[in-house]
């Protein structure tokens, strides 16, 4: 991927009087810190990243001294720095250390708060690597099933991300989505798979509706609008 064709989903402001640190008293704060140091130089090394710097030998660091702290800012910085952090080498090759890192992904997909679950499956709508997600999707998919609706209905828009890029790692998606969605209480995670099929499988959109048309009256705003953009759909390509 060139230059040119990269996508910046963060933006960060940052005061342009201020000096920027050395890449040895950021790797001195990541190593040797506590919880607040820690923070503040990994929030330093972001937002050095997104003007552009490499430090390349601060991944391992990060790694080593950062990835497994369980405090909650720094889990939300490090879906930042994942996000933004060259993860291949010059000829595209993934690199070595983002093994860890993806096995870091997949303790996060099984942790028991709802809020670091459903944001790591928000992250990884944004990644573009497929290596990275394969070993993922079992995590993924068994996110479905958690008793909270925040973390079902972000495994929806991963699931749908996923297979829109890498169809071939979650071929049977429109299938998983359809038996969630007829199985599904809550309005918002009925709402995503059912886009996911607009998108992904009209036919089984279509499915899905005709099982229950005679209930449509009775559910939420949200997917009122959203069967209206099914129907609209259907009807231009009949009347095209």
């Amino acid at each position: 991927m060139t230059a040119a064709e990269n996508v910046c989903y963060t933006l960060i402001n940052v005061p342009m009087d201020s000096e920027p640190p050395s890449e040895i008293s950021l790797k001195n704060d990541l190593e040797k810190g506590d919880v607040k140091s820690k923070t503040e130089a990994l929030k330093k090394v972001i937002i050095m990243i997104l003007n552009g710097e490499k430090l390349p030998g601060l991944l391992m660091t990060i790694i080593r001294f950062v990835l497994p702290l369980q405090d909650h800012t720094i889990k939300k910085l490090l879906l930042v720095f994942w996000e933004i952090v060259p993860k291949t080498t010059p000829d595209g090759r993934l690199l070595h250390e983002m093994i860890l890192v993806c096995d870091a992904y997949r303790k996060d997909l099984q942790h028991p708060n709802e809020f670091i679950r459903g944001s790591t499956l928000r992250f990884l709508c944004k990644l573009k690597e497929a290596e990275l997600l394969e070993p993922l999707m079992p995590a993924i998919r068994a996110c479905l099933e958690h008793r909270h609706s925040y973390v079902r209905r972000n495994a929806v828009l991963a699931i749908y991300t996923i297979y829109r890029n890498f169809e071939h790692l979650i071929p049977d998606a429109p299938e998983l989505i359809h038996d969630f969605l007829v199985n599904e209480k809550d309005a918002s995670c009925k709402r995503n798979a059912f886009m996911m099929l607009i998108h992904a499988d009209q036919d089984r959109a279509l499915d899905y509706l005709s099982t229950c048309i005679d209930q449509v009256q009775t559910f939420g705003d949200i997917l009122q609008l959203v069967i209206v953009e099914l129907i609209y759909k259907v009807r231009l390509i009949y009347d095209g």
